[in-house]
């Protein structure tokens, strides 16, 4: 004998309960990306012209030899005063006694020293072993003038750094303006939260 299903039909699935609206971190985490973005900014910005700004070591144009020691990570940048005329340097490595070969620095490159005038990369070198001995021309308009040697400026790692200086922040500024718009959505269209049970 077969049994009929009882005339009232199958029993009726009960709604799922709404989603609660998401916690108010989320609030938090978009804000706190937006601020990364302008300190990303800000940081990648300083370390983009550090190479103009870094200087190893303070050299002064009396015609004397000077030993200094320097950073052997990439070429140097000998930079003198614009308003003085190019000084004629010479380069020795103390550790090998040959004279380094100076050269152009293939563009031009200035940074602001404030009311002295500005800065420009006047020779190119290679660092050898870091252990120099410079010397350079005395200039009549300012017997105590000096030149200062620091990193060359890469022009790769500084294209990198202007891009990665837009991209990054760029990004963690939309990633936190989406965070806060979606959960504004959500926070609006869901029930809160009920507390829970003692």
């Amino acid at each position: 004998m077969t049994q009929l299903p009882p005339p009232y039909g199958p029993s009726p699935v009960p709604p799922r309960p709404a989603k609660p609206r998401p916690s108010a971190w989320w609030f938090g985490l978009g804000i706190a990306l937006i601020l990364s973005a302008v300190a990303a900014g800000v940081g990648l910005f300083v370390w983009t012209l550090s190479a103009f700004l870094q200087t190893d070591v303070e050299v002064v144009r009396d015609g004397e030899a000077h030993a200094v020691e320097v950073s052997t990570d990439g070429d140097l940048m000998l930079w003198s005063y614009d308003f003085e005329s190019r000084p004629s340097c010479s380069v020795v490595d103390r550790a090998t006694g040959d004279e380094i070969e100076l050269r152009r620095p293939g563009g031009e490159f200035r940074r602001d020293s404030g009311t002295a005038g500005d800065w420009v990369g006047t020779w190119r070198f290679d660092p050898g072993s870091g252990d120099l001995e410079v010397s350079c021309t005395a200039t009549d308009s300012s017997p105590l003038s000096t030149v200062e040697i620091g990193p060359a400026p890469r022009i790769g790692s500084f294209v990198v750094g202007i891009l990665a200086t837009i991209v990054v922040p760029l990004l963690l500024f939309l990633a936190g303006v989406a965070v806060l718009l979606v959960t504004g959505i959500l926070w609006s269209v869901r029930p809160a939260r009920t507390p829970a049970a003692p």
